[in-house]
């Protein structure tokens, strides 16, 4: 049985998610897909979460070389294996989208001692010093390999060109039309050698992720539809290019009102939907306006209380560290540097004090309460611990201080929480005109979800699903029928 086949197999055994076809794949796939952009094979929750959602009808996975240094393609290898030597699950059942593009951490090390050997990648444009790019076919070809390693399987379904306008945002020269030019027949050498690697079985479909689709036609940096069509052509009309993504969320339009193709006649997802593309969309939820990430989701107010309040709380921490710190720290017979890192995490409230006024969403404020904030406390606290664990005083102190920290950092997440959903408020009002009573009760990253998916051109949408709850909501959503008047909203949006 085909892949194709068992797509269709698999979509059958849940009824209560919806399925359209990738376009021209044929493939059956959940309108929601599995973003992986965040997610790592060493945070245990990830692959939990990721086996819950293909255990609960989710079968497009999307994935990158680059996404956490080839974390997020291990992840996706270790947890696809498992079910399919544990649960029963067929490679073939789910379709496993990844991509090529970005030259950054251990790819940059590799590309950094080419250059020193004398062997460079051709092709590469360097964005910035941590950053560069290259869809050359030398550096494809390594790419599919190690992308293959990491995911243990023997194929890709789909693979991406990741992003390849950085040519256009990063090459310094004002001869636009030239640059545009070059710009395409680097897209169509990496399709020449992407058919290739369809001979070899070691893709079956092949596509771009641009975050310029949708943009306006005379922008430097837009990626035309029209004209990467034109480069695939070349190859032949059974060529295997398929499926594009791109970001479409409530606040950026551009792909479904933007009509940048076919001479300002269609738009992206128009032109798209003619040709039968299957369409992705990423970004639903994390929408870019005026240069700064609009969550479009309702956020949980943990602990309802006001500035004031959170200010004193925050001086007596400050008080609770200093009393630590000079009791218990100080007097350590340890090395210098690992005193002076304990000193520095158990100066938390000084921290807090300094940035309160400058966290500008919830979001911000909830990646680096879980990327700074807590990881500090915790190391100051589980050091101090290792000399004190048998006196239940410092014991005392150090569970009252961690309780102190939750409560001041929930507080604060929720000041935040509180501004993001009033601001969401507006958000709400927008569609609701357009909504039907079936939609009573979602929240607001279900119904943002929901106004996308209810369009016919899109496919699937790639949510980033890092723990069970937002796999729950995703499947709200997809439970949730169709909007009839969707298009109005787009439309009617775009016209005001």
């Amino acid at each position: 049985m085909s892949t194709l086949e068992k797509t269709y197999k698999f979509s059958e055994k849940y009824s209560n998610i919806k399925y359209k076809r990738l376009g021209k794949t044929g493939y059956q796939v959940s309108i929601c897909g599995f973003g992986t952009y965040r997610v790592d094979y060493r945070i245990q929750e990830h692959a939990k979460t990721l086996s819950y959602a293909v255990k609960n009808g989710i079968n497009l996975i999307d994935t990158s070389s680059n996404y956490s240094d080839g974390g997020s393609e291990i992840l996706v290898g270790n947890v696809i294996n498992g079910l399919i030597e544990n649960e029963g699950l067929e490679r073939d059942e789910v379709v496993i989208v990844s991509k090529g593009g970005y030259i950054q951490g251990e790819n940059q090390e590799l590309a950094k001692e080419k250059e020193r050997l004398g062997k460079p990648y051709p092709e590469v444009v360097r964005c910035a010093p941590d950053l560069w790019h290259c869809i050359h076919p030398e550096f494809l070809s390594g790419q599919i390999t190690s992308s293959l390693e990491r995911l243990k399987l023997q194929y890709i379904d789909v693979y991406l060109l990741h992003n390849p306008e950085y040519f256009l945002m990063y090459t310094g020269t004002r001869e636009i039309q030239k640059l545009r030019e070059e710009y395409y027949r680097r897209i169509r050498q990496a399709f020449e050698y992407l058919e290739e690697e369809v001979q070899k079985g070691r893709i079956l479909h092949y596509g771009i992720s641009s975050n310029t689709f949708g943009e306006e036609a005379d922008k430097r940096s837009f990626t035309s539809l029209e004209e990467v069509l034109k480069a695939a052509s070349e190859l032949g009309p059974e060529n295997h290019f398929s499926v594009v993504q791109l970001p479409l969320n409530l606040l950026e339009k551009g792909g479904i009102g933007n009509f940048n193709q076919m001479k300002g006649k269609k738009t992206f997802l128009e032109l798209a939907s003619e040709k039968d593309l299957g369409v992705l969309v990423n970004r639903p939820l994390n929408a870019i306006k005026e240069n700064k990430i609009v969550r479009l989701a309702d956020f949980t107010i943990k602990e309802d209380r006001t500035i004031p309040e959170i200010n004193r709380m925050i001086g007596d921490m400050k008080k609770q560290e200093e009393t630590i710190k000079n009791s218990y720290v100080t007097d350590l017979t340890i090395e210098a540097k690992d005193k002076q890192a304990i000193l520095e995490s158990m100066s938390l409230a000084t921290v807090l004090q300094n940035t309160f006024e400058k966290f500008e969403s919830a979001n911000q404020f909830i990646e680096i309460k879980k990327q700074f904030f807590i990881p500090r406390a915790n190391y100051a606290i589980n050091e101090i611990y290792k000399h004190y664990d048998e006196e239940e005083d410092v014991i005392s102190k150090l569970n009252y201080y961690a309780t102190t920290v939750n409560i001041v950092l929930d507080s604060m997440e929720s000041v935040f929480a509180k501004e993001s959903n009033n601001r969401n408020l507006k958000v709400h009002k927008m569609i609701e005109p357009y909504l039907n009573g079936g939609t009573d009760g979602l929240s607001l990253s279900q119904k943002a979800i929901l106004m996308i998916n209810s369009l016919p051109g899109v496919t699937s949408t790639l949510v980033g699903m890092r723990n069970r709850r937002y796999v729950d909501d995703v499947i709200g959503s997809i439970e949730t029928a169709y909007i009839p008047r969707v298009r109005n909203f787009w439309i009617d949006e775009l016209k005001d």
